[in-house]
């Protein structure tokens, strides 16, 4: 039936009767004669989802164990020194192990824990859906979900320890993400290298041979430029005037990679919006942009 007019005997002959009209997709609406008041009901399309938020950074590797001094574990007059523990990777890397001292009582020390990473960034909030327009007005879309939350950070590995008074190795960190190499066992003709660290990017431990009565060389430090999670190498022990060669340190555990981010909320839907008494033309055509999943109903009173 075409729009404005009214099934016989319902109206007065001339009448125009009354609305609605609705549209779910753009179109263009024409005002039946007569017709100079309307009223709209319309809302736009629903709000867009959140964005999911950030990966947390990953934790820090642990320090490498020191070495230490023969003389703490095999009773020589004259200690030799143990090497220092490398460093972990990344900006709250674990602190090295001291090494192993020649002089009494100043014994080697552990390596320090890395700290762990930080959670990543929430995500952004979603777009506010599309709105809905005609006759100069404007019917808004739903308002964005929120962005999700960051994901945690990745654990921090712990410190290599230092070998042992009793000449024993020294262990290797726990594990944040992979766990450090336990040092080498002392004997006469072997090494006494410190354990590697853990993780990737992790240092080596001290290692080559070194010569009778000599200093055991340093555990390197965890690689930050590649890999923050990189545990640092234990050092290696000291070697007496007749061979002994220390124990070396184990090396710092790796930390772990951080936790995904949470998925963003889903956006609203749009509230509809009302407006009375709008002034039209009669006869006249009025194009409306209908949002994806909006609506407008135009309404007027029979004339």
């Amino acid at each position: 039936m075409p729009l404005g007019t009214s099934p016989p005997g319902v109206l007065g002959a001339g009448a125009v009767p009354g609305g609605p009209h609705a549209l779910t997709a753009p179109g263009t609406f024409t005002v039946p004669t007569g017709v100079s008041k309307i009223s709209i009901v319309g809302k736009g399309g629903a709000g867009s989802a959140g964005n999911s938020g950030g990966t947390g950074n990953s934790g820090a590797g642990g320090g490498g164990g020191g070495a230490a001094k023969v003389g703490q574990c095999c009773c020589y007059p004259q200690a030799y020194i143990g090497g220092c523990g490398g460093s972990g990777g990344g900006g709250a890397a674990g602190g090295l192990g001291a090494r192993g001292n020649p002089f009494p009582n100043r014994n080697s020390t552990d390596g320090s824990a890395g700290s762990g990473g930080s959670s990543g960034s929430s995500g952004n909030t979603g777009s506010a859906g599309t709105a809905t327009t005609g006759f100069s007005l404007t019917f808004p879309g739903g308002a964005g979900g929120n962005g999700g939350s960051g994901g945690t950070g990745g654990a921090a590995g712990n410190g290599g320890t230092r070998s042992q008074n009793t000449c024993g190795p020294g262990a290797g960190g726990n594990v944040g993400g992979n766990p450090g190499s336990i040092g080498f066992p002392p004997n006469v003709n072997g090494t006494g290298n410190g354990g590697n660290g853990g993780g990737a990017g992790a240092g080596n431990g001290g290692t080559n041979p070194r010569p009778a009565g000599g200093p055991g060389n340093y555990g390197s430090p965890g690689n930050s430029a590649s890999s923050p999670t990189g545990g640092g190498g234990g050092g290696q022990g000291g070697r007496t005037p007749g061979g002994t060669q220390g124990a070396g340190a184990g090396g710092g555990g790796g930390g772990s990679s951080g936790n995904a981010g949470n998925a963003g909320n889903p956006g609203s839907a749009a509230n509809p919006t009302t407006f009375n008494c709008v002034s039209v033309t009669p006869g006249g055509s009025y194009p409306i942009s209908v949002a994806s999943g909006g609506n407008a109903t135009i309404n007027w009173n029979p004339q």
